[in-house]
């Protein structure tokens, strides 16, 4: 067989009979395996079937980074009927069983992403080898997307790596670096980007002396003899069941279906495994849970690539920290982790040292993890230095102020900021509340200016709102924006109003939940509820974990801002006069004793004894007035669009993935249903309810958020 181009291939063959398959999807950075490009996989497998003169068949990427980055998503997301995925499915495994069939060895050559189906195609070959570089990750993502690996994953992974590992891989989407995976079993061979080349000529030597094979045969089989026990296998699988029910309450099905395939399949026949596993994929692909799933997936990666200014990025090689509370500590480590050089600013030396123990506190969890090594952690932490007196500022080319939420003080910061940076630093409060315009009535140079909003634990949460002043460049909100992405986190540009984005939506659901307790209301029924609506914890216990002085305050400056549907509840006022802030003070809505929570019983009696209300007025009263606020952040423009608003309160409260997200779910429920809602608790609980005039004209015209739905 002579060199062949297709449309996504290309084929070389060598003179030794070695060859090679170049997968180059055109007009991509990317190469994904869609369907069309899986039946032209399928020619070219049917003619090295009958090709007598190749002795081996290399399958590499022509992608900077990119091996395949898994099956086409879109095409998914597209599926409505069962019997069409399962025919695709077929076709599908039969043409990586083809694969799997060749009567010569087959070599994957990855070097970047291996992800869903790029590496069910990589197990389809005998041997794979990786680069062990920074940008390649491996493994089987589905669960995250709401369906599970269809095109073999749930039978080859095992045979691999074992059965229970198997399981732990796909029901945690977990993401391999070469090294790990070459440890458990996944890959034959982890070398630098730059030995991949050298890695090859050796494996083609082997194969043309015969010596290949004898490793292969050779190699021990993954799946250990005694997960083939019946009593074993049933183990591992209520084990793992229980974990994944752990993490999900039960909301998402994937992860659950996985299990049960892996664990049915392990002694079956591949035929039968792979039936097995596509007679599970189907249900879920055309489940409103994956559709959710994937539209945040897709709104995940617009994010990634907005721009939000025409301006381009100042270049950051230096940042200071001011305020080194838990927020600006959080704040620091990320900085640290980037490999950023920072400065510490706090009027306090102490406070700088308990700083710098909750950095090390988070760089320790990473290396008990093996994320890192302590050679790696020191030098980390080398570049941070401190002061408290703001000396050393004037280099830094970003300063984040990261004090409490009291605009006197940020001003009183931003005076000394300005005195002691260059002209052309950026300077960003971490506000989540105060309207920077307001804060900057005296600043010499406001256009550099911004607000940047993390979220607690900042380590953790991946959202940052960027949020500009009335006289913010463009050229501060690029700056800000590259940050943000440096950093790992997804920025999200909202627009200057008190509360910003997600707390403006958040904390209505947060004080009406505390008006239900003054109704009478019981605690842990209305936490229960809300868990059970897929919220990741009640808002009682939510707000203990903020603080309660910190939910008062925002409360009143929303108050302030919109007047009575934000009216606070008085409940919070009193609790922070008996010093019951939550959790860091021991007592809050609950008693924290260690690990042990148990209900504050001397709030009962602040309590007004009312008669118990059904569990859909409870969802509703906490749920809808969210829905109603975003829809006025909606029409008021204080974010893009609705993906971005459902996106930012996915990542920046927990809001249940799996309902796609506040607007996603109202548009489940329609709009007339949601106004109708809003009108009676409207008429029985006050005017906060109020529909919005957005939602109204929906409902009048049958609209959605999501036109396409």
């Amino acid at each position: 067989m002579n060199n062949v181009e297709t449309k996504n291939f290309k084929f070389h063959m060598h003179e030794n009979g070695i060859a090679t398959l170049i997968f180059d999807t055109p007009g991509t950075t990317v190469n994904v395996l869609s369907f069309e490009v899986l039946y032209e996989f399928d020619e070219l497998l049917r003619q090295f079937e009958i090709d007598k003169s190749i002795k081996a068949l290399f399958i590499e990427s022509a992608k900077e980074g990119i091996f395949i980055a898994g099956a086409d998503i879109h095409e998914i997301e597209a599926l409505k009927e069962k019997s069409d995925i399962l025919e695709k499915l077929e076709h599908g495994q039969a043409i990586l069983n083809r694969l799997e069939d060749l009567p010569f060895p087959t070599v994957a050559v990855i070097d970047g992403a291996c992800l869903g189906g790029g590496l069910e195609l990589a197990m389809a070959c005998d041997y794979r080898i990786v680069s062990n570089d920074p940008h390649t990750r491996i493994g089987l993502p589905e669960v995250s997307l709401g369906i599970i690996p269809g095109l073999g994953g749930t039978q080859r992974l095992p045979l691999l790596v074992g059965f229970s590992k198997a399981i732990e891989l796909i029901t945690a989407s977990k993401r391999l670096k070469g090294d790990k995976a070459l440890k458990l079993g996944l890959v034959d061979a982890s070398v630098p980007s730059g030995y991949l080349g050298f890695k090859k000529e050796v494996y083609s030597r082997e194969i043309l002396a015969g010596r290949l094979k004898k490793k292969a045969a050779g190699r021990e089989h993954g799946i250990k003899w005694y997960e083939m026990l019946f009593p074993v296998r049933m183990f591992i699988g209520m084990m793992a069941r229980r974990a994944v029910l752990k993490q999900t309450d039960g909301h998402y099905p994937a992860p659950i279906r996985a299990v049960d395939v892996v664990e049915k399949t392990l002694s079956l026949p591949l035929e039968e495994g792979l039936r097995m596993e596509r007679e599970a994929f189907a249900p879920l692909a055309i489940s409103e849970i994956s559709k959710n799933l994937i539209g945040l997936f897709f709104t995940s990666e617009a994010l990634k690539k907005e721009p939000f200014s025409a301006a381009k990025a100042k270049p950051l090689r230096s940042a200071a920290v001011i305020g080194v509370g838990t927020m600006g500590s959080g704040i620091a480590w990320v900085l640290a982790q980037a490999d950023i050089p920072l400065r510490l600013g706090a009027r306090k030396m102490g406070s700088i040292s308990r700083a710098i123990a909750r950095m090390m506190n988070s760089f320790e969890s990473l290396r008990l993890r093996g994320r890192l090594t302590g050679r790696e952690i020191g030098l980390k932490m080398d570049r941070v230095t401190y002061a408290s007196d703001m000396e050393g500022f004037e280099k830094c080319d970003i300063v984040i102020e990261a004090v409490s939420e009291d605009a006197v003080l940020k001003q009183q910061i931003f005076s000394s900021i300005e005195e002691r940076v260059g002209d052309d630093a950026v300077i960003v409060t971490n506000t989540s509340s105060l309207a920077i315009t307001d804060l900057l009535k005296e600043a010499k140079y406001p256009e550099r200016f911004a607000g940047m909003h993390f979220f607690n634990p900042v380590s953790k949460m991946p959202l940052v709102e960027v949020i500009a002043g009335e006289k913010t460049s463009d050229e501060t909100i690029a700056t800000v924006v590259a940050l943000a992405r440096r950093l790992g986190k997804i920025p999200i540009k909202v627009g200057e109003c008190a509360g910003f984005l997600v707390n403006r939506i958040l904390l209505p659901y947060l004080n009406e939940s505390a008006k239900m307790f003054e109704e009478g209301e019981s605690i842990e029924r209305i936490d229960r509820l809300l868990k059970e609506f897929g919220m990741p914890m009640g808002p009682f216990i939510l707000a203990d974990e903020v603080g309660i002085d910190i939910g008062e305050k925002v409360s009143n400056i929303l108050y302030e801002a919109y007047g009575e549907r934000m009216f606070p509840s008085q409940i919070l006022s009193t609790m922070v006069e008996k010093k019951w802030l939550g959790k860091k003070t021991g007592r809050g809505f609950y008693l924290h004793k260690k690990r042990k929570r148990s209900v504050n019983d001397l709030l009962n009696v602040l309590q007004r004894h009312g008669t118990a209300l059904e569990e859909g007025v409870i969802r509703d009263r906490a749920i809808l007035i969210m829905v109603n606020e975003a829809a006025r952040c909606l029409e008021e423009k204080v974010v893009a669009n609705a993906r971005y608003l459902d996106m930012a309160m996915v990542m920046g409260t927990g809001f249940p993935a799996f309902r796609g997200g506040v607007l996603r779910y109202a548009d489940s429920r329609g709009a007339a249903d949601i106004v109708v809602t809003l009108k009676n608790l409207e008429e029985q609980f006050g005017d906060r309810f109020a529909p919005t005039s957005l939602l109204v004209k929906m409902a009048e015209e049958d609209k959605m958020f999501y036109k396409e739905v």
